[in-house]
């Protein structure tokens, strides 16, 4: 029989009865303020967090205390509680919810044993009503009917209709249960002193936004009445953003005058979530402590998250385990903190699985050529886009993610299998926008070359610089020539050439011509589908001009005239071409193991460059592109086309000769 071996998941289910995170402390002091007979009703208490902080947990836990009903002061101060929970969002698609809430409230008499204890009461009461179906309802309803069959009539779902016809009743209702208690049969004379109706409203923000407003002008027309305690569990940002579509500026104001208490649930510290693991899974505590420092904080000292990463964690371990998969379960947890700590580069190393080993080998290098030998504190001038691709300097802000990336000393075979093992445990939730850049990225980054001769290609032939000049360290993107669209680039004649005004203007020309195809306009993709003359004009826009054959080989070889950007031999881990069957265009980071000598991305694949150097009638574009097969996007490969033609293999970037930019 086949050896099945047991996988933990942690239960996202809410820790009642437990103190985790704190929480014991906080429910005592909220439910100590509900029993306080000294504090008026009706009252409003807004517990707020984001997803996954607790709140559910935290209400759940106070729910608890009030249904137990032992405190330590039996004195005169403290008031008896009735409890309800009512989860708003299940009556999203209800007309109204204030039939929902009122039916919430009638079950839990029911199942308190209230409406059976006294049911003559309730029955002298409910004739009084004036509306004679809805009577006969309620009295079916006490006489052992389904509560929902007070509800089914649309007529009594109107708010101020259903509320109006029987709110007397209702409230001699509530004011009855509070003063009753179990095997006692007389009922007190009643206020709001001896007790509380206590409503927990749940997960206000998983209603619909047009449906929140509804459920607090609901809790509004409790507002008058003694007796009644509300206790809100919500994100306060999406409440405030919903209430704005109503209230606009007064949605504050609105919130202000409902919620009269406010518990905002703080960040939980890293100490509180080792006593978690000590509780929950003790067997993994030694081998992820020294990492929540790092862990903690990228999950935004949230406890859901943290639950989704060890429990992806745990599965991804039980597949390795299952499957004898060549990597160890330390490969497991420095992936799983790499995709928590930085989704950014997660997602890098998945489009790319060679960068990885780029990234590594890079780190090795600045070590060894800082003084202190490490990765710490590596001064500015060994970070220059030469010497460590530009798109990979934001991942070395992060000391703590460095070092995981050091010791994450894995084979290629075995970060395919990282990747793959991340690709099955992946949530909806964290499938990431195709093609987005890692913000921190500035893709406008200009590198210095310098002037002097140089031999590019295989023949080796000497051509020289005259001049220093900057050229973009990545092609231009849909993101970068969207500002140049809607800065009125295409309006402003000063930017184009007669040439390209007479082009323009005869064509009608005011867009890309691949600018609505959605597989083509990433943001960060470069930009295609642009003619010489769109081209010319964005470098204008600019202040920069696009480049000659030759600086732009030069930028693309190095010195030494190498034959791809990275070396003389073709690597198809290295670039988009039609080697690498990506089929379109692609992130313009995406490639920083096959940067060029002076640290310029897609020199070699993903779009052909206009260059200013013509062949004829013809101008001279360099770099091939996504179809193009390796032989043509060598250093010296190119191609000639009109100025006028616009095509999906076609970019640019663009070089500075007057200014000046940091390397």
């Amino acid at each position: 029989m086949t050896e099945i071996r047991p996988v933990t998941i942690i239960s996202d289910t809410p820790e009642i009865g437990t103190d985790f995170f704190g929480f014991d402390a906080y429910a005592r002091t909220i439910s100590g303020i509900i029993i306080n007979k000294k504090n008026k009703t009706p009252l409003v208490i807004g517990i707020y967090g984001v997803w996954g902080s607790g709140k559910t947990t935290l209400m759940q836990t106070v729910k608890g205390i009030l249904d137990q009903g032992k405190f330590k002061d039996e004195s005169d101060s403290i008031r008896r509680c009735k409890t309800v929970w009512f989860q708003a969002w299940k009556y999203a698609k209800e007309e109204e919810i204030l039939a929902g809430l009122i039916e919430q409230i009638f079950k839990t008499m029911k199942e308190d044993g209230f409406i059976t204890e006294f049911k003559a009461r309730i029955e002298e009461l409910v004739k009084k009503i004036n509306v004679s179906k809805l009577s006969e309802k309620l009295l079916n309803f006490v006489g052992g009917g389904e509560i929902a069959q007070v509800f089914t009539d649309p007529e009594y779902k109107k708010k101020l209709g259903f509320y109006d016809s029987f709110q007397e009743i209702f409230e001699r209702l509530i004011w009855n249960y509070l003063s009753w208690r179990p095997k006692i049969s007389v009922l007190e004379e009643w206020d709001d002193t001896k007790g509380a109706l206590v409503v927990f409203i749940d997960d206000l923000d998983r209603c619909p936004r047009d449906k929140i407003p509804m459920v607090l002008e609901t809790i509004k027309l409790f507002m008058d009445k003694p007796g009644c305690i509300f206790v809100i569990g919500a994100a306060q940002d999406i409440i405030l953003k919903a209430l704005k579509k109503t209230y606009e500026e007064d949605a504050v104001r609105f919130m202000d005058k409902i919620v009269q208490v406010y518990f905002n649930l703080p960040r939980i510290p890293v100490e509180h979530f080792e006593e978690y693991l000590d509780k929950k899974i003790p067997e993994m505590k030694g081998q992820l402590l020294p990492h929540l420092p790092l862990i903690i904080p990228a999950i935004q000292n949230n406890p859901r998250q943290l639950k989704h990463f060890f429990n992806n964690l745990n599965l991804m371990e039980g597949i390795r385990s299952n499957r004898n998969v060549n990597i160890k379960f330390e490969h497991l947890l420095y992936w799983s903190i790499i995709e928590c700590v930085s989704p950014e580069l997660k997602k890098e190393i998945c489009d790319n699985p060679a960068m990885f080993q780029t990234l590594r080998d890079n780190l090795e290098k600045l070590a060894e050529e800082n003084e202190s030998g490490t990765v710490q504190d590596i001064p500015e001038e060994l970070l220059t886009p030469e010497v460590f691709p530009q798109s990979l300097h934001v991942y070395l802000q992060n000391r703590g993610l460095v070092n995981i990336l050091i010791h994450l000393d894995t084979s290629k075979e075995q970060i395919l299998q990282l990747i793959t093992l991340t690709g099955m445990v992946k949530s909806l939730e964290t499938v990431e926008k195709k093609h987005e850049i890692n913000p921190a990225v500035n893709t406008e980054s200009m590198v210095k070359v310098l002037s002097g001769e140089f031999s590019p290609g295989e023949d080796k032939t000497i051509k020289t610089i005259d001049e220093h000049y900057h050229i973009d360290i990545y092609p231009v993107t849909n993101e970068q020539y969207k500002a140049f669209i809607e800065a009125g680039g295409y309006e402003n004649r000063q930017l184009w050439s007669e040439e390209g005004l007479q082009w323009k203007e005869n064509n009608n020309i005011k867009l890309p011509a691949f600018w609505d195809y959605d597989e083509l306009s990433s943001p960060g993709c470069p930009i295609v589908g642009i003619c010489y003359h769109e081209a010319e004009a964005y470098a204008n826009w600019k202040g920069k001009q696009l480049p000659t054959e030759i600086q732009w080989e030069r930028a693309a070889g190095g010195a030494q005239g190498r034959i791809y950007p990275w070396g003389n031999t073709f690597e198809s881990e290295k670039c988009n071409t039609r080697e690498s069957g990506i089929g379109k265009t692609s992130r313009v980071t995406r490639y920083p193991n096959g940067v060029s000598p002076a640290g310029c991305y897609d020199m070699s694949g993903n779009v052909w460059e206009w260059t200013t150097t013509q062949d004829g009638n013809l101008r001279i574009l360099k770099g091939g592109s996504w179809s193009s097969p390796a032989n043509n996007t060598k250093n010296d490969a190119k191609t000639a086309k009109p100025d006028d033609m616009r095509q999906d293999t076609i970019g640019f970037r663009c070089i500075s000769i007057e200014r000046q930019y940091p390397q």
